[in-house]
């Protein structure tokens, strides 16, 4: 069979499966270089990155930022640490943050900027990006030398061990993984990982053939670790975070033609994840988004090179299962990093969701799947994600990029400090931004595929043709593709019908109405032959319309097109809380009572303002402004809305008047409130334990305790007497204790580990008092007390009622 170079990173090839002669070579995203391994496995292969030039709009200022940004960085400074472990004399401070020294991803910086910086070589030709990447390649070969062996690394671990030693123990057996942690360091592939994509990317996009020879001596360093390992202490290793070390080592194989990287490869497979995904089955719930994703198209690039359909198999179910099951409408999914439940993203939405790393990754899977198999869905998704949460993730006035971009209610953007924070999404926004003409166009045959509209150039070389797209898209609704090849040419454009452009999509060809243009959601093939001049103009009409939650049909997004809207709250505060929120706001401010289910019926267009609604229709009476997602930065915004007819909000708003009443009734019949964790609250009430400690959870104060702790009450008045006690779901694993009054147990507890991707939640718990414990007494001693290899979860309130007076 022939092998399939990284079809991520592999434009240009001509394909025998199409009928056509196979060229020798396949180029990446700059013909700089060619592969020894050639595809025939691709149905369609993106233009290089160097062949295409974005023009204007909001991917181009996006890219401009990032390239201002790169050049002002220093690489002297996080090459510091590199050198360091060498033994070499830094020449600058290092940089502080994620890439700092200690138990941080030291290093993974330096490899995201080679990266990067090839990147921008390659989308803009400026010569001062392949001077950076010329330095750094460099750098790094004096690095490697003065470790004598191959490695490249800047990690120790908490007591300063260097991390070549502590991974070099694994080949004696001494393996200890955890999610994050190997060996004592963090997550130390995938930061090996990010040098060995920025060698990569030097060799290919810049042409610097010293970086080609630094990633072999950097392999054969891993292959030395890893030989001496049993598949089962391998799987043991992999249960921590790698990146795409799959990817990068079959990479290796494809510019190199040696075998022994794909079989180093494929100690990278992760079989406890990636088995299940390739037999259909969806176990992502409580899995770590980030720590997927690359491993999963890790396996896409095995399967372009090995055309093994297992590796296929894995890497779609797995696409479709996040884009179609697990993701948010800006493209986002997650919170605070992990996966939650399939089509359950109805309590999703709040706290810190969607990082951007998963979405860049995302892109980089949706990009090769299409060159694959090119489906519409695929570009939609790509359209999708790229034009609300990447241009989101970023400020368009100074640059910064987010961490994390939430999707909730009176939420703000996650920035990052660009010189201090350094942390993942810091890294992989240095990329980002510089691939967004990237998947633009794809070839095939005789056959240019666009995919979207952004104001761009494409020289297809290989046809001889030219292609200048003119757009005011996406804030506009028109776009105008001028063709020039060198003399008449017969080919097809393959132009994307989108699915949101419904009624009003036309396209016209030097002024002739096609008057067949397809179905939404597919491509419009224009086959002719084709001279210099020809224009082809298309009407892109953006119609209104909602999309709901699939566990919630009340809880809708709003989007223009594929544009995301969002509300805008006013401008963005400081001090917010971990998951974005200034405080609790009232459910009702951000729900919608409308009549129609037709949403242009009850939201504006703002004249003057494309992408600017409002509407008077919310429970409140305010009003409220949308706009696009990617143009709320520094602002407090709300991307989901409780959606009602007017008869299900009355319903709704009885609902909720019941459940405030019980909480008023409740609040009165309290004769005693105690606060935990609260010294003031807990004083009046003769605290003791042992070994307990207080916690803070959601702005409440509680108290937690390995062993016991307890309260003295008095009593005042005519019973019966009921305990009310407010419990979180916050415990770090599953535990039950026991509730006392009095040393008689008046009920057992059990708690469940919240994971990471469930909303902290707080429920009360009644526990009546029977006449025996509190008849003739003056005071009561209640006490929480967790038997041996317990814990007392977090107790967030005590409350003393008179029972019946409240349910």
């Amino acid at each position: 069979m022939s092998r399939c170079g990284n079809i991520l990173l592999a434009v240009g090839s001509l394909l025998a499966g199409l009928g056509f002669r196979v060229e020798t070579k396949a180029f990446y995203l700059s013909d700089r270089v060619e592969p020894r391994v050639v595809t025939n496995l691709c149905k369609a292969l993106p233009l290089p990155l160097n062949r295409v030039r974005l023009t204007g709009g909001p991917l181009q200022r996006a890219r401009e930022l990032d390239a201002r940004y790169l050049l002002e960085l220093e690489p002297d400074r996080m090459l510091a640490l590199l050198r360091e472990s060498a033994g070499l004399k830094p020449k600058a401070e290092p940089y502080g943050g994620w890439d700092g020294r200690g138990r941080q991803l030291s290093g993974h910086i330096a490899g995201h900027y080679l990266s990067a910086v090839s990147l921008m070589y390659a989308a803009t030709g400026d010569e001062r990006f392949k001077q950076r990447a010329d330095y750094l390649v460099a750098e790094l070969q004096e690095i490697q030398r003065a470790h004598g062996d191959g490695y490249l690394g800047a990690q120790t671990d908490g007591d300063g061990t260097p991390g070549k030693r502590l991974l070099e123990e694994m080949a004696q057996g001494r393996i200890r993984a955890a999610a994050f942690d190997l060996n004592g360091l963090w997550a130390p592939w995938y930061v090996h990982h990010k040098l060995f994509a920025g060698l990569r990317d030097a060799y290919r996009l810049t042409g610097n053939r010293t970086a080609l020879e630094v990633e072999r001596a950097y392999a054969g360093w891993v292959e030395r670790v890893l030989t001496p390992l049993s598949d089962e202490q391998v799987q043991t290793m992999l249960r921590t975070e790698f990146g795409g070390m799959n990817e990068v080592l079959v990479d290796l194989y494809a510019d190199t033609g040696e075998e022994r990287w794909l079989r180093l490869a494929e100690k990278f497979h992760h079989r406890a994840v990636v088995d299940p995904l390739a037999e259909g089955r969806d176990i992502l719930q409580h899995l770590h988004g980030n720590t997927q994703v690359p491993k999963l198209y890790g396996h896409l690039v095995r399967y372009l090179y090995t055309g093994d359909p297992f590796h296929l198999r894995a890497a779609t179910f797995f696409w479709e299962r996040v884009v179609l099951h697990h993701s948010f409408a800006t493209g986002g999914h997650g919170r605070n990093e992990y996966f939650g439940a399939p089509d359950r993203l109805s309590d999703m939405i709040e706290g810190r969701t969607a990082e951007t790393c998963n979405v860049y990754n995302m892109l980089k899977l949706t990009r090769g799947l299409f060159a694959v198999d090119p489906q519409v869905r695929y570009a939609e998704f790509l359209e999708r994600a790229l034009f609300n949460h990447i241009l989101a993730s970023m400020d368009p006035e100074d640059g910064r990029v987010c961490y994390m971009v939430p999707v909730g209610r009176d939420v703000q953007h996650e920035y990052q400090d660009m010189f201090r924070s350094f942390t993942c999404c810091v890294g992989t926004g240095m990329e980002s931004h510089a691939l967004h003409g990237h998947g633009l166009y794809y070839e095939s045959g005789d056959t240019l595929w666009i995919n979207f509209y952004a104001p761009s150039e494409a020289d297809w070389t290989r046809m001889g043709v030219r292609v200048r797209m003119e757009t005011d898209f996406p804030a506009g609704e028109t776009a105008t593709v001028r063709v020039d090849p060198a003399g008449a040419r017969s080919f097809t454009l393959a132009l994307r019908r989108p699915a949101w452009a419904g009624a009003g999509f036309a396209v016209e060809v030097n002024g002739t109405p096609v008057s067949d243009t397809g179905m939404s959601g597919s491509y419009l093939r224009l086959s002719r032959t084709w001279r210099d001049g020809d224009t082809v103009k298309i009407r892109l009409p953006k119609t209104l319309r909602e999309e709901p939650l699939p566990d919630n049909p009340h809880r809708v997004a709003l989007l223009w097109g594929p544009l995301v809207l969002a509300a805008d709250l006013g401008p963005a505060t400081e001090g917010r809380r971990r998951d974005g929120r200034s405080r609790e706001r009232d459910p009702a401010e951000f729900t919608l009572v409308v009549s129609s289910t037709n949403v242009a019926d009850w939201l504006e267009p703002v004249p003057g303002a494309p992408g600017t609604f409002r509407t008077r229709f919310t429970a409140s009476g305010a009003e409220v402004t949308f706009r696009p997602f990617y143009q709320v930065a520094r602002r407090r915004y709300a991307v989901y809305w409780d959606r009602y007819t007017p008869e299900a909000w009355a319903r709704e708003r009885a609902l909720r008047e019941e459940q405030a009443a019980a909480r008023r009734r409740l609040e009165a019949a309290t004769v005693v409130y105690i606060e935990p964790g609260n010294a003031a609250s807990e004083e009046p009430y003769r605290f003791q334990g042992e070994g307990s400690s207080t916690v803070r959870v959601e702005g409440r104060s509680g108290r937690r305790a390995d062993r016991w702790f307890s309260y003295e009450v008095p009593l005042t008045g005519p019973g019966p007497w009921a305990l009310v006690v407010t419990y979180g779901n916050d415990a770090p694993r599953d535990t039950t204790f026991a509730v006392w009054v009095n040393e008689q147990k008046v009920g057992e507890q059990t708690v469940r580990r919240r994971s990471p991707e469930e909303l902290v939640r707080f429920v009360d718990v009644t526990y009546a008092l029977p006449e025996s414990l509190w008849k003739g007494r003056e005071s009561l001693v209640i006490r929480f007390e967790a038997p041996e290899g317990q814990t007392v979860a977090g107790v967030f309130g005590v409350r003393l009622i008179r029972q019946g007076a409240a349910p």
